[in-house]
């Protein structure tokens, strides 16, 4: 397999592959009640120490296009976000109490799926 994260943080990419293909909020939501648990805080374990780093490298680039290792590591760091939530606040990958599987809608109202 070729890297698809830059070189400096090829430590990552055994993480990449749960992230990188998310473009919205709604999927990595999804995503992160569909990762377990376990897995979640091995990813949060190992990326959120890198944060400054990964935040530094994206700087870097214009905001407007970023090259396509770039625009990966980007979306793995978005990942972070919600492996963070799960971790840190629930400690578990899934919104006790809530059913599943669920959406949010930021500024919106919220919807159950099917």
């Amino acid at each position: 397999m070729s890297a698809s994260l830059p070189a400096a943080f090829a430590d990552l990419e055994p993480f990449a592959h749960s992230w990188i293909g998310l473009e919205t909020m709604e999927s990595r939501y999804r995503a992160r009640q569909d990762i377990p648990f376990d897995a979640l805080k091995q990813f949060y374990d190992a990326a959120a120490p890198r944060l400054a780093d990964i935040m530094a490298h994206l700087d870097a680039f214009g905001s407007d296009t970023l090259p396509s290792a770039e625009a990966r590591l980007y979306r793995v760091a978005l990942g972070l976000v919600e492996a963070a939530q799960a971790v840190e606040f629930f400690a578990a990958a899934r919104l006790p109490g809530a059913p599943y599987p669920h959406t949010v809608a930021v500024g919106g109202q919220a919807a159950l799926s099917d």
